[in-house]
């Protein structure tokens, strides 16, 4: 996508609530008009997949605030990439220029040309400023010493007047909850992974563990997060504690369940990252690596402590997420405690943000993120994303998830999962059998698609009858009804040009005979090419306000000249086609069809130009516009 459009998003971006979480009635249910936000906004970035990165924890430990700040993070990021790829582009289209016009205008050799070109892209970027990403870390640090301004990317969109750091998920100090439910903001990021476009989302969720939610409350939080997120941060204060660890339990317990016979390959969940929140333990002079070490210490001993059923309950956390870590950040200070803070950076510790630097670059390290969400190895798409949340949702929408309602979220995801691919497979070998530039005649065209038709409607059933799903005969009805819509298109097209073709058969002998634009002598035909070329030149210089004929407008008449030969070309085989197929009888039709709307053309004039008569009668003429439909073409036997 272009990132112009981003910036667009940019305007309307806010965090949007996609799942409500009903205490009273203990229901959780999707927000249907954000959810359309969020699709239509993935959708537009044309991005290759979605990668969720999820927060989850103890109430009131500032998990909104942090999320908030990983935007910043992220936010830079995109930008570094996306200035670079600016760059290059302009470069690119610099150096073309500049080589086309060292060639035609003045001459040049061909090398010549070329350092014309290199000379002129190193001079066209001169003016973007480079944005460096990431940054080297700041080695002079160490715990309690002295103190540094926050890193660089902290001030990505902060206030300069206020020095805030708001922008973002709502949050607020004080004991006050502010986030209820699970949010998503609404505005993607672009990040490149593997050579594809990932589009990033940032979840926040409701605080747990707040005496107000149940066991199955919070294992609803948990689960929905975990089950979306390619990154899942669980916030907890202080330090990590075996109720901590058993809640998650509870969840995956069952999710672990669910998945048998589903998934065979790898851990079926993504990165578990446990960040501890004002920890005070942090000896002085400590540098970044004692730190770190600190943090995985403390995750390894709560993890193979010598309580009964740890072991069991860390091997089966260990199994369900690909990779779990912990880092540890001090208090960023008294001050954010206070009801009316409201972000400054001067007032937060120098340590907090110095580590949280650190933290950053962990936990997105390059070559692990933006990974995709795949729960159980089902990638999560732009066009997937709002069946995949939908079913998860419904999975626990009684705030009590079991294995049975997440086996079959898993299945029916699965189940789309298969109907898209196949649906694009089916859409590439459409493209081999019959090629967008290529009309076919409509029978044989047929024949062919009947063949694919068959052949996936072969493969889908196989893929979905292992499931055992009571719908099994409505979902393979759906998906044949999905791939008759997307035939019939390309079926309408071809015939569409095929009919046209045959208009210009019989209506034109002389392009029905293939002479398109040639008289037979070359020298009048190469007068004839001269003068056309020179009147496209000049329409082009015209549109493009150009004051004379240079080489982007001779570049220009070239494509357009390129795409009229390509269209001459395809519709000689549209001619070809429906010259085999003519009778005289589908002739007589095109001629007296085409006879027929000249002359109800011709009484709509007449009628219009006596300005007399009813408006009835005034409707009457405009409807007989249309003409009768065009008789499709068949062969008839001699």
């Amino acid at each position: 996508m272009a990132f112009a459009s981003l910036e667009e998003m940019d305007a309307n971006a806010r965090a949007l609530q996609i799942v409500n979480l009903d205490m009273e009635a203990n229901r959780v249910k999707v927000n249907e008009e954000n959810l359309a936000v969020i699709t239509k906004n993935l959708e537009d970035t044309k991005a290759d997949a979605v990668s969720i990165v999820a927060i989850m924890g103890t109430y009131r430990t500032g998990k909104s605030f942090l999320m908030s700040l990983l935007m910043r993070y992220l936010r830079r990021w995109e930008t570094a990439v996306s200035t670079a790829a600016k760059k290059t582009e302009i470069k690119a289209t610099t150096f073309k220029k500049a080589e086309l016009a060292a060639k035609i205008t003045e001459g040049k050799s061909d090398e010549e040309a070329a350092a014309a070109g290199h000379k002129a892209a190193m001079e066209a970027d001169k003016d973007i400023p480079d944005v460096p990403f990431p940054l080297p870390r700041n080695e002079r640090w160490t715990m309690k010493g002295a103190k540094f301004a926050p890193p660089d990317w902290a001030n990505d969109g902060v206030d300069n007047q206020t020095g805030s750091g708001v922008a973002g998920f709502e949050w607020r100090g004080g004991m006050t909850k502010c986030t209820e439910g699970i949010w998503l903001w609404s505005r993607p990021f672009i990040l490149p992974f593997d050579g594809r476009n990932i589009a990033v989302l940032l979840m926040d969720t409701q605080g747990a563990w707040d005496g107000a939610m149940t066991k199955e409350q919070n294992a609803t939080i948990f689960g929905l997060t975990s089950l979306m997120a390619a990154k899942l941060i669980c916030n907890t204060q202080n330090m990590l504690t075996d109720d901590k660890i058993d809640a998650i339990d509870y969840f995956t317990t069952f999710a672990q369940a669910a998945c048998t016979g589903l998934h065979d390959e790898g851990s079926p969940f993504g990165h578990l990252e446990f960040v501890v929140r004002d920890w005070p333990w942090y000896e002085k002079s400590s540098d970044y690596e004692k730190c770190k070490a600190m943090s995985e210490k403390h995750l390894h001993t709560l993890m193979h402590s010598e309580l009964e059923g740890r072991k069991e309950t860390s091997d089966r956390l260990s199994e369900c997420f690909r990779k779990i870590s912990c880092f540890c950040l001090p208090h960023p200070g008294l001050c954010v405690l206070e009801p009316d803070f409201q972000g400054e950076f001067d007032e937060i510790s120098s340590d907090f943000f110095q580590l949280l630097d650190e933290f950053t670059r962990c936990f997105f390290q390059a070559g692990d993120f933006p990974k995709p969400a795949a729960p159980l190895g089902i990638e999560i798409t732009p066009s997937t994303f709002e069946n995949v949340l939908r079913n998860f949702v419904e999975a626990f929408a009684d705030n009590r998830g079991s294995a049975v309602h997440l086996r079959e979220a898993f299945v029916k995801v699965e189940i789309f999962k298969n109907r898209d691919v196949l649906l694009a497979q089916c859409q590439q070998k459409m493209k081999i059998v019959a090629p967008p530039n290529k009309p076919l005649d409509p029978e044989i065209l047929d024949e062919k698609f009947q063949t694919v038709m068959i052949d996936m409607m072969k493969e889908f059933e196989m893929k979905i009858k292992p499931f055992k799903v009571h719908d099994e005969a409505e979902q393979i009805q759906d998906f044949k009804m999905q791939l008759g819509s997307v035939i019939g298109a390309r079926r309408k097209e071809n015939l569409a040009e095929i009919e046209a073709a045959q208009v210009k058969l019989v209506a034109a002998p002389v392009v029905g005979t293939g002479a398109f634009f040639m008289t037979g002598h070359p020298y009048v035909d190469a007068g004839l090419v001269v003068a056309a070329l020179g009147w496209q030149a000049n329409q082009r210089k015209i549109q493009m306000k150009k004051e004379n004929i240079d080489h982007e407008v001779a570049i220009q008449v070239f494509n357009d000249g390129r795409k009229f030969i390509d269209n001459r070309i395809r519709d000689a085989h549209a001619i070809t086609i429906a010259a085999h197929r003519c009778t005289p009888a589908s002739a007589l039709n095109q001629v007296m069809g085409g006879m027929g709307q000249v002359a109800q053309v011709a009484k709509a004039g007449a009628a219009v130009a006596s300005v007399a008569g009813s408006s009835n009668e005034s409707s009457s003429v405009m409807s007989n516009l249309s003409g009768p439909p065009m008789a499709t073409i068949r062969a008839q036997p001699a």
